[in-house]
């Protein structure tokens, strides 16, 4: 073996900041006709295909015996008004609809919509007969049917009515690393407003970084736009909440989440395509009265050819804070997760000096620089204070700037500001045709 004085062994071990989807979305629902104790675990798909064996319908069995023209039966679950179920084989089965549901003991008294034609012993299977997907089912497949589609979407199956099965959803989603949360089939109106307002809550809270997000519900398609413009108060005014009016019996609010999922963050949503099923379109007087409350609608304007649906435009639900278009919360949401994916390796390890904050800035130009060059955004300038008191010659630094680098370096905590130059896209032209002769 030839002798070596000096021997180097190479190796890589670069940072590679945390990576953000964009386009990622929760949907809660519920999955079967019949309820549990607590919601089930999250599903994620990044295929339609999968959805129907993922919620399969709902079942369970008779706890006592129920004789012949008796129209109460006790089973092990409970199930909601209007259930279709089926008590016995496929071969040996009779049809009912659940008329109500009583909890008794452990177990619950089912109400039928007529007595039972043969007598049923314990143990009798009793499944969900209803024709068609689940409200989460098809609330995940609309999603995924626009185009482009979005990336994943996770079902939450919520299988009760009672308000403490929602709040245990909307727990189990705040660990989940989604940009977009939807109730499914839950059209805001005052019978739904506490429940969208819980949505409007959670993605109004703080769940740590990365987790960002934003609600997305649809109003009641029987609501007149003055009735429903009504509804927007307390947490649903938030610029962390769409809002969609429509003429549709489809979910909306699905279909408008995954339209925006499938767009980068900085992209305008207005007239963006929409696949929902709806022929009849909004006045332009109710028009006008969503414009001013900031509600976004579903349109078909005459001069886009081919009759097809668009999103009338890209509002979030409070433009307080100068945050009136989807497009500025998302970049803002993305820009600033890559800026502290990208600074977290120099905590701990660059030192208040003049190189240290010199790389901090650096650090912060390797992010924008790129979204520049991409035109997401237009220029930035990145400004630390405590960097301009460094770039001084030591002598000539004032008493209180010394105190200053003291300080910053006693609490080890520096400020820094970045500015970026965000250019949206043009929404309106005004045009000012004349004619001479």
């Amino acid at each position: 073996m030839t002798v070596k004085y000096i021997e180097v062994r190479p190796t890589s071990d670069l940072f590679a900041p945390a990576v953000r989807a964009f386009g990622d979305i929760a949907i809660i629902g519920r999955a079967s006709g019949f309820a549990a104790a607590a919601p089930s675990q999250p599903k994620d798909f990044s295929n339609p295909a999968d959805i129907a064996t993922a919620f399969p319908r709902g079942s369970t069995a008779l706890v006592s015996n129920a004789a012949k023209g008796e129209s109460a039966v006790v089973v092990a679950k409970t199930a909601r008004k209007d259930t279709a179920i089926r008590i016995g084989t496929a071969d040996n089965g009779e049809d009912h609809k659940v008329v109500s549901s009583a909890a008794s003991a452990a177990n619950f008294t089912l109400t039928l919509d007529s007595p039972l034609q043969e007598a049923r012993p314990s143990g009798t299977a009793v499944t969900e007969a209803t024709v068609g997907d689940s409200a989460l089912a098809r609330a995940v497949r609309i999603a995924f049917g626009q185009s482009p589609p979005p990336t994943k979407v996770w079902g939450v199956p919520v299988d009760t009515d009672r308000p403490e099965a929602w709040d245990a959803a909307l727990t189990e989603v705040a660990k989940l690393n989604v940009q977009f949360v939807v109730l499914a089939d839950t059209p805001l109106n005052s019978a739904n407003s506490t429940l969208i307002g819980k949505l409007a809550s959670h993605v109004a809270a703080d769940l740590g970084d990365g987790k960002e997000r934003i609600g997305v519900a649809m109003f009641d398609s029987t609501l007149k736009a003055d009735e429903a413009v009504r509804l927007i108060t307390g947490s649903v005014k938030s610029e962390r909440m769409v809002l969609v009016a429509h003429k549709s019996s489809d979910d909306v609010a699905a279909a408008t989440a995954g339209v925006i999922a499938g767009y980068r963050p900085h992209i305008s949503m207005l007239l963006k395509p929409i696949s929902i099923a709806m022929t009849e379109m909004f006045s332009d007087s109710d028009i006008d009265v969503y414009d001013r409350n900031l509600v976004n609608w579903i349109t078909s304007p005459v001069l886009l050819p081919g009759q097809a649906l668009y999103l009338g435009e890209g509002y979030t639900a409070d433009a307080s804070r100068n945050k009136k278009y989807i497009d500025i919360v998302r970049t803002l949401d993305d820009v600033s997760f890559q800026i502290k994916a990208t600074l977290i390796d120099a905590i701990g390890d660059l030192r208040i000096s003049r190189v240290g904050l010199r790389t901090v800035v650096t650090l912060v130009q390797s992010v924008l620089s790129p979204l520049v060059a991409q035109q997401v955004i237009e220029d930035f300038s990145v400004v630390v204070p405590l960097l301009t008191l460094f770039d001084k010659e030591p002598a000539d630094l004032l008493p209180a700037e010394a105190q200053q680098i003291k300080q910053a370096r006693a609490r080890r905590s520096v400020d820094m500001t970045i500015q970026v130059v965000y250019a949206g896209a043009v929404h309106r032209l005004r045009i000012d045709l004349v004619f001479t002769g």
